[in-house]
C-alpha cells in the first residue's frame, strides 16, 4: 500500500519549479497575537498583521536555495520547499523571528507551527499513474494538520537579527506613508 500525503491544491503550476503531483516539504507558520496587548494598543495589532506577511517573505528569501513557494489553500498560507529543506533549520529560523519580535515589541510572541510532506496537486489535471494512490485529504482538512499544530516559542531572549521590520521602523514607515498621502491632496 502506498503512503498517502496531504494534498495542497493549486490552479496552475506554470511559472513555478514545482510539478503536478510532486511531494514536497511544507510548513505552516502563523504568529499568535497577544490579545490583551492588541486591545490596549491598536498600533501593535496593525504591526502584527503587517508582520505576518513579512514572515512568509522572510522564509521564502532565507531558504531561496530550497526553491520555496508560498501557497494558500482555504485562505491559509503555507510554504512548500522543492529541495534541500531541513525542518530543524527552518524551525530555528522561525524561532529567530519570534526572538526578533520580542526584541522589537517587548512582548514574548508565540506562533502556530506545523511541518509535513505534502503532494502538490494541480486542479482539473489527472493525477500521474505513479502518484494517484498517494493523494490524501486536502491539507487544511486533514486530521494531521488539525491535531498536530504545535505552539512555537522563541528563546525568550531579545535578539535583533534584522529579519523583519522592527516595531519602531514600522511606525516610521507608517508616518512617512501618511505624510505622503497628505501631500498628494491637491485643492483647486
Amino acid at each position: 500500500m502506498s503512503k498517502k500525503y496531504p494534498a495542497l491544491y493549486t490552479t496552475s503550476t506554470k511559472g513555478t519549479f514545482f510539478k503536478h503531483c510532486s511531494i514536497n516539504k511544507t510548513i505552516y507558520f502563523e504568529l499568535l497575537m497577544n490579545e490583551e496587548q492588541a486591545l490596549k494598543n491598536s498600533e501593535y495589532k496593525e504591526y502584527m498583521n503587517y508582520i505576518q506577511q513579512e514572515c512568509y517573505d522572510a522564509l521564502v528569501h532565507k531558504f531561496i536555495t530550497s526553491q520555496p513557494l508560498k501557497v494558500t489553500n482555504d485562505r491559509i498560507p503555507f510554504v512548500i520547499f522543492k529541495s534541500n529543506a531541513d525542518f530543524s533549520t527552518i524551525r530555528l529560523f522561525c524561532k529567530a523571528i519570534l526572538d526578533e519580535l520580542y526584541a522589537s515589541t517587548g512582548i514574548d510572541p508565540k506562533a502556530k507551527y506545523y511541518e509535513t510532506e505534502t503532494i502538490f496537486v494541480e486542479i482539473n489535471k489527472t493525477p500521474t499513474m505513479l502518484r494517484k494512490n498517494n493523494i490524501g485529504e486536502k491539507l487544511t482538512q486533514s486530521p494531521g494538520f488539525k491535531n498536530n499544530i504545535e505552539i512555537l516559542e522563541g528563546s525568550h531572549e531579545k535578539i535583533d537579527s534584522g529579519i523583519v521590520t522592527s516595531f519602531k521602523e514600522y511606525e516610521i514607515l507608517k508616518a512617512e506613508k501618511e505624510k505622503v498621502d497628505d501631500d498628494e491632496i491637491v485643492e483647486w
